[in-house]
C-alpha cells in the first residue's frame, strides 16, 4: 500500500489546510478563483505530511486523489525493472498535480525533502471545476503550461549538450523557487536526481557543476545551496551561447 492510500484511511492525522500564500504571492498552479472559490476548495482539501523519500502513489495505482504542493519538493518519476529511472518533473510550492481524472496514475510520486500536500478526492474536484468556470479556466491555463514543460524538457533531452541541460535545469530552480533579492538557491533533490531528470550520468552533472564554479558562474557552499553568481551567463548557457 502506498503513502497516499495509508493517509487517506479513517482515523488518519490529516486535517483541512488554508490555501498557502508563499512570498506574499500567488504560485504557479494555484487556481485564479476569488475567496469564496478557496473557501470552497478549502472544505474537502485535506493536509498531509509526508517525509522525505517516501512513495506518494506509485505508477499504475488507482488514481483517486488531486494533489497540490504546499511546502517541500515531489518528483514524478518511471522506474524500469533493470533499475534506472526518469524524472519526469520537479514539482514545487504551490503546483497541482494529477488533476486530469484517470483511472491509474501514470507515474510514481515521491516526496524529494519533507513536504507537506493538500490532497482532495477526484469527485469532488471535478463536480467544483464544472460548477465554477473560473477555476476550470485556471486548471486548463495549467495543464497548457504542463504540456508546454513537458516539450521544453524534450528539447533538453533531446538536442541541448550536458553544461546546457545543467545550466538549464539552475535556471529553472532560480525561476521556481529562488529569491529574486538573494543569489542563493536551496537545492532540495540530490545530484542523482538532477541526473535522472536530465537523462545524465551523476558523474557529468558533478562535472559540469564542478565546471561552472571554475569559471566564477557559480559558487557550491554545500550540497543543498547553491550560490548563482552570474545568472546572465548562465541563461546564456542555457540558450547555447558559447
Amino acid at each position: 500500500m502506498s503513502l497516499a492510500q495509508a493517509v487517506h484511511t479513517p482515523g488518519s492525522l490529516s486535517q483541512p489546510l488554508a490555501w498557502p500564500v508563499v512570498g506574499g504571492k500567488a504560485k504557479f498552479g494555484s487556481p485564479a478563483g476569488g475567496e469564496e472559490d478557496v473557501q470552497a476548495l478549502h472544505r474537502f482539501g485535506t493536509k498531509i505530511r509526508i517525509s522525505r523519500g517516501k512513495t506518494i502513489f506509485n505508477q499504475g495505482d488507482s488514481a483517486e486523489y488531486a494533489y497540490k504542493v504546499i511546502s517541500g519538493a515531489v518528483r514524478l518519476c518511471r522506474h524500469l525493472s533493470d533499475g534506472r529511472r526518469q524524472i519526469a518533473q520537479f514539482l514545487f510550492p504551490g503546483d497541482f498535480f494529477n488533476i486530469v481524472a484517470t483511472s491509474e496514475h501514470g507515474f510514481t510520486a515521491e516526496t524529494v525533502s519533507d513536504a507537506v500536500l493538500m490532497s482532495f478526492p477526484q469527485r469532488q474536484l471535478q463536480k467544483f471545476r464544472e460548477e465554477r468556470a473560473s477555476v476550470q479556466e485556471r486548471f486548463m491555463t495549467l495543464l497548457s503550461q504542463r504540456v508546454l514543460d513537458a516539450q521544453n524538457h524534450l528539447m533538453v533531452l533531446g538536442r541541448q549538450t550536458a553544461t546546457e541541460r545543467v545550466a538549464s535545469f539552475l535556471v529553472l530552480l532560480w525561476e521556481r523557487i529562488g529569491d529574486e533579492e538573494d543569489d542563493l538557491v536551496d537545492v532540495p533533490m540530490s545530484r542523482l536526481d538532477i541526473a535522472d531528470y536530465l537523462g545524465l550520468t551523476i558523474e557529468t552533472v558533478c562535472r559540469v557543476l564542478s565546471g561552472l564554479k571554475r569559471k566564477r558562474i557559480i559558487d557550491i557552499p554545500n550540497l543543498r545551496q547553491l550560490t548563482l553568481r552570474d545568472i546572465d551567463s548562465l541563461q546564456a548557457l542555457a540558450d547555447g551561447a558559447d
